[in-house]
């Protein structure tokens, strides 16, 4: 935009920033040191017009976190000058020389073979006043900042574990840990195969991960001893669920043991020395970073019209970006990486007394509302499904690489589920990948509550569990490119919302699932629990995991014009209301309680959802209204599994001749121009083929 300079320009240095100053536009410059840029976010707080702040190549290091609050400001644009790159960081460097050869006979004796001569330590005395120890992570546990971390040439080391790719079935159960045992104090107990434990000669920091009860739950546990007597571990805390066995998933993995050492990249902590000992991935190192800051790196708050451009915010233990109350406040241009939680959470999370956890259910928990947090905001939501969390409206992420963060890329928020009114709040055009470090299940790349939210073209791989999870009304899911997510759990779908039948309105076009592992019950899109009133359609399911759709009982779902192509299920509807679920539908239930929350049969809810105000009266555990129409079905042995009662079946197209694909092998390449199935199935023209999945190079 053009703007009127006027003449009169006001310098001025402090502290190593200066600026120039016209009454309708300020650019202040920054270079790195000490405060300078919280300085020049002060300094913008007082003007009025539009502020840049403009930062020169460097780390810009903190070890409180930036602050941005209150303005005068028409609009604050925080960016790197063009031609630099700027970090926000929440590291302290640490000096190479402390790296050195692990030499001691003790720890050599447990070190393996191959490491010997190659293996480090790194003496972070002087550095910093403590480690912070590996702490319990997983479902249902509070979402947290991380561990202390290393950083080595830009990227994180991984916690050594055996076995490296896999994980032990859990064998005989001698203390499950259930809630008689939590009630007596009876800590886990159980048995393994194998002899491999014998050589682990101190156990005092070791932990166990892994889906001990659930597919859907990982969780991460120390170790109270191990006796290689009877080949049994004992467990030094409580599991989320309990301890089970009987099914492939129910797999553990041992972690954070010298003996285990022998991976490129992996590392042992020991906080009590505050050393870390790890396996360089190359002999020369070059950069060296330890994470230190837990609160967000920057954080923005009850403001308006706040742009970050072009920044690099990373190395933290915790969130990257917060916002609640704003406002038009922009997350643009940037990577967010190296992160210990989320890269951005848009809205406040929650915060309860640490015994809380794990009581009454790991996910029916959840404190007050908590700024600069996402704690156990999960678990509130799941008992106050009205919770607003005071994120604002039409704030976004764009066109950014999220990458190698915690527990989560965005956690977006907002909207008013009373009143229906939507926040406009959106992720767009950004890659999220690799975004479950530490916390493995349910932190999801993008996370939606509350009223009309949007991901729109985003491209989400590699990760152990979902891509995208959502509760609330009215969520637009679009364009986006999903795939090897859900690598390591059961049960669980790349999009998943559900048990809640207020929660309508959604709709999911024109995305991209393919490769999703068919291993354990993976689904693409996941209705669970009675989930109702979406809109489904313009989809390609390309070998999308065991069950591409699961329609778990609900009613008012809408498939039309999707692509389902090599996958042995293409759709699955279930009556379990009327069987093993039917006390979510009972009188005094979740159901009742969550329809009388938002007053289901008055406005806006009534008029927004009129089925929904008839829910009682119509037999609500009978799945129905779910109209599965003019869909391909390719190379689909079973195109539904389930009854065709509990769904309305039309004009679908079910083959396998080929419809007329470019290239069977992509079918994001699209159709050919005669095709088939533009005869078949007109509405397929629709899809926007070239339009699906984010726009920016692969770099991560």
């Amino acid at each position: 935009m053009k703007q009127l300079i006027i003449s009169l320009v006001l310098l001025w240095i402090i502290a190593g920033l200066s600026s120039v100053q016209a009454n309708t536009s300020t650019t202040i410059t920054v270079k790195p040191g000490a405060n300078t840029l919280q300085e020049a976010i002060n300094k913008a707080a007082t003007l009025s017009g539009d502020v840049v702040i403009e930062l020169l190549s460097g780390d810009y290091r903190t070890n409180k976190g930036y602050v941005v609050s209150g303005s005068n400001w028409n609009s604050l644009l925080i960016t790197a000058r063009q031609g630099h790159q700027a970090s926000l960081t929440g590291d302290v460097i640490v000096p190479k020389n402390r790296v050195k050869t692990i030499t001691d006979p003790q720890l050599l004796k447990r070190l393996p073979r191959e490491a010997h001569g190659k293996a480090v330590a790194v003496d972070c005395r002087g550095l910093v006043d403590s480690l912070s120890n590996i702490r319990p992570s997983g479902f249902g546990r509070k979402s947290l900042p991380s561990w202390s971390e290393l950083m080595v040439d830009g990227k994180p080391l991984t916690i050594a574990r055996w076995p490296n790719d896999s994980m032990q079935l859990i064998g005989k159960i001698e203390v499950s840990g259930g809630p008689k045992d939590k009630e007596a104090g009876r800590l886990p107990v159980f048995h393994y195969s194998g002899n491999r434990p014998q050589r682990w000669a101190d156990v005092s920091n070791m932990w166990i991960g892994g889906y001990f009860g659930h597919g859907y739950a990982d969780d991460l546990i120390s170790v109270k001893s191990i006796h290689t007597a009877d080949s049994t571990i004992h467990a030094g805390m409580f599991t989320t669920y309990q301890f089970f066995t009987g099914a492939d998933f129910r797999r553990w993995y041992a972690a954070n043991l010298i003996e285990e050492l022998d991976r490129e990249g992996e590392f042992v902590i020991d906080p009590t020395r505050l050393t870390f000992y790890f396996l360089p991935r190359q002999k020369k190192i070059k950069q060296l970073r330890l994470t230190v800051l837990e609160s967000p790196i920057i954080a923005i708050e009850h403001c308006q019209n706040v742009t970050l451009r072009g920044l690099t915010i990373e190395n933290s233990r915790g969130i990257g970006v917060y916002m609640d109350n704003t406002r038009h406040v922009l997350v643009e241009q940037c990577t967010l990486r190296n992160l210990g939680n989320v890269a951005v959470c848009i809205g406040k999370g929650t915060d309860s007394p640490l015994n809380a956890t794990l009581r009454p259910h790991a996910m029916e928990a959840g404190g007050q509302l908590t700024g600069r947090m996402v704690g156990d905001m999960m678990g509130r939501i799941y008992e106050d499904t009205m919770l607003d969390r005071e994120a604002g409206d039409f704030n976004g992420v764009k066109d950014c690489y999220i990458y190698q963060v915690g527990a989560g890329g965005v956690s977006l928020g907002g909207g008013n589920r009373a009143t229906l009114t939507p926040s406009h709040n959106f992720v767009e055009n950004c890659r999220i990948s690799n975004y479950n470090r530490i916390e493995r299940s349910y932190r999801p790349a993008v996370w939606m509550d509350g009223v009309g939210n949007r991901v729109s073209g985003c491209s989400i791989f590699n990760a152990p569990s979902m891509a995208i999870l959502f509760h609330g009304n009215n969520h637009l899911i679009e364009r986006c490119d999903i795939t090897h997510v859900c690598q390591e759990v059961d049960d669980q779908g790349a999009i998943y919302y559900g048990r809640d039948p207020s929660e309508r309105g959604h709709v999911i076009r024109y995305n991209y699932f393919h490769l999703l592992s068919p291993r354990h019950r993976v689904t693409a899109t996941y209705h669970d629990d009675g989930a109702c009133g979406s809109e489904v359609y313009g989809n390609i399911y390309y070998r999308a995991g065991s069950l591409p759709v699961l329609i778990g009982g609900g009613m008012d779902n809408h498939y039309h014009g999707n692509l389902f192509i090599d996958s042995p299920v293409a759709i699955h509807v279930d009556n379990r209301l009327q069987n093993w679920a039917a006390n979510m539908v009972a009188k005094g239930g979740i159901y009742e309680k969550r329809l009388n929350a938002v007053r289901y049969n008055q406005p806006p809810y009534s008029t927004a959802y009129p089925e929904l105000a008839r829910y009682w009266e119509d037999n609500p555990p009978l799945p129905k209204r779910n109209l599965i129409e003019g869909n391909l079905f390719y190379r689909i042995p079973t195109v539904l599994r389930g009854s065709y009662k509990w769904c309305d079946w039309q004009n679908n197209w079910t083959t396998t001749s080929d419809p007329g694909l470019v290239d069977a092998e992509d079918p994001l390449k699209g159709f050919t121009p005669n095709a088939r199935i533009y005869d078949m199935l007109p509405e397929v023209r629709q899809i926007p083929f070239d339009k699906i999945g984010s726009t920016l190079p692969a770099r991560e």
